[in-house]
């Protein structure tokens, strides 16, 4: 009976506990840490290298640090880079703001996304999407001819 009850406990406090810690912590050590670096920027997880599927080169840029914890291996909000949006790559297409883009001129996660807490948009994008609603619109940014007409 009690493992019962604390497992109801736990269902009903989850939510709570994702909001009130949130996937990225309020300190910055998560991702950056004095004493723990592992690289530039003191760079507190070790960066996952794997291969790129959209360049077939070895992840190495800042999309690698967001790799150490979001990889098939990291566990925290799995990224499986076949099935997202494409990065390592220089755009031909979609004109994408310089801002969004490396020095070297690629698509990383931070394309997209700004992973730091002071960020309150739906998944960390560089926009607001009305929580979700409109997902195309942020789309838009960079693919305009997707724009309805």
């Amino acid at each position: 009976m009690k493992k019962s009850a604390l497992a109801v406990l736990m269902i009903l406090l989850a939510p709570t506990a994702l909001w009130a810690f949130g996937p990225h912590d309020n300190e910055c050590v998560e991702c950056h840490g004095i004493h723990t670096a592992q690289g530039a920027a003191l760079i507190g997880v070790e960066p996952f290298e794997t291969e790129n599927p959209s360049t077939g080169t070895v992840v190495r840029d800042v999309s690698s640090l967001c790799l150490g914890c979001h990889s098939d291996q990291g566990g925290i909000l799995e990224i499986d880079l076949m099935r997202t949006h494409p990065i390592g790559i220089i755009p031909k297409k979609a004109q994408v703001p310089q801002d969004n883009l490396s020095f070297e001129g690629t698509l990383t996660c931070t394309s997209c996304h700004d992973p730091h807490p002071s960020n309150p948009n739906y998944m960390y994008l560089r926009a607001d999407v009305s929580g979700g609603g409109d997902m195309g619109a942020f789309c838009e940014i960079c693919h305009a001819e997707k724009r309805e007409r």
